[in-house]
């Protein structure tokens, strides 16, 4: 795979101008050490890397899971740290840090009343955004992961965190109040929201790339309609033995973009299979991606050996042709689009 190298010259960005840029989460090292965040300016190519860290003189801690930003608070997921750092967006200095949740992964700022966590303690987490308190916990699955809002339904995948699950936790996002899980397959790993207002899940199967088992099950993507809470439509890979996993979306939702070990396909909404190849051939398993509504990029990331600063690569969108790429932290997993 041919990629083009650019130059960027690291930590010259002004502290406050995030305007025109791209945030990445790196976990940093498994178990030890601490996880940060890296801004990439899309104008200049320039990127600061450990920005919460610069600003509040400590740092955020072991594994970084994930961020959002809500109007002008950022708020960082520190999963091995079982806590949720905010922060102000203009110069990222603290806030508040919201303690003792168990494994959390996933925000999702819901208004300016309440947000939810999902945490590994098979829960999501009701955050109160005025004083940042637990005001509720509603039980899901195995392990709650990502999650969106279609229907007037908070929608969770259930990836089995530390053992197996296979379905998707839906809240009822007035109260609470009524809840419950869909049968969708086994280890959701990716849920996103279509033009049409549809829900799809990508469902990694049974097993682990690289080794193979007997009760190794294929892939599916699993299509759900938000108003009937029904499953509408299941696409089916066909190999027990390859896994794919991460779901992103376009900006206009037409489109699906998904991990494969030899590189990132798409597939359109509106198709009944599968692409044979992929529209990014790779010789690795990217480890997160991301898309950029502002440039219709993809951004894919590669953490190298676990053990040091990783790579993100961006593409484009219609063809996959690569543009360039920049240097982040260690493992680098997600991004966020300012």
């Amino acid at each position: 795979m041919t990629l083009i190298y650019g130059c960027n010259k690291e930590n010259d960005v002004p502290d406050g101008k995030w305007a025109k840029s791209v945030f990445i989460v790196n976990e940093g090292p498994f178990q030890s050490g601490s996880g940060t965040i890296s801004a990439f300016d899309r104008d200049s190519g320039k990127v600061s890397h450990g920005i919460f860290e610069s600003a509040n003189g400590r740092p955020l801690g072991n594994i970084v899971q994930s961020m959002q930003v809500v109007g002008d608070r950022v708020f960082i997921v520190v999963n091995g740290g079982d806590k949720m750092e905010v922060a102000n967006l203009e110069d990222f200095k603290s806030v508040t840090t919201i303690s003792n949740l168990s494994s959390p992964r996933y925000f999702l700022g819901f208004n300016e009343e309440k947000g939810y966590v999902s945490c590994w303690d098979n829960t999501v987490k009701v955050i109160n955004m005025f004083d940042y308190t637990v005001m509720k916990e509603i039980p899901t699955g195995a392990g709650p992961d990502e999650m969106i809002v279609a229907g007037g339904y908070l929608f969770v995948i259930n990836s089995g965190g530390y053992g197996d699950d296979s379905t998707l936790t839906y809240i009822n996002t007035s109260n609470e109040s009524v809840y419950g899980n869909i049968e969708v397959w086994h280890r959701p790993s990716g849920i996103v929201k279509d033009i049409n207002g549809y829900i799809w899940v990508l469902c990694s199967g049974k097993g682990w790339n690289g080794y193979p088992a007997p009760d190794d099950t294929p892939a599916r993507l699993v299509c759900i309609d938000p108003a009937s809470l029904a499953v509408i439509r299941e696409v089916h890979f066909t190999d027990p033995g390859i896994h794919p996993d991460v779901l992103i979306v376009n900006g206009a939702g037409t489109i699906l973009y998904y991990n494969y070990p030899d590189g990132i396909y798409s597939f359109p909404v509106s198709a009944t299979t599968l692409n044979a190849s992929p529209l990014i051939p790779a010789t690795i398993m990217y480890y997160g991606l991301g898309y950029d509504n502002s440039s219709d990029m993809i951004y894919a990331s590669d953490p190298l050996h676990y053990d040091q600063n990783g790579w993100i690569y961006r593409f484009k969108a219609d063809n996959g042709a690569p543009v360039d790429s920049f240097m982040a932290g260690i493992v680098p997993n997600g991004f966020w689009f300012n």
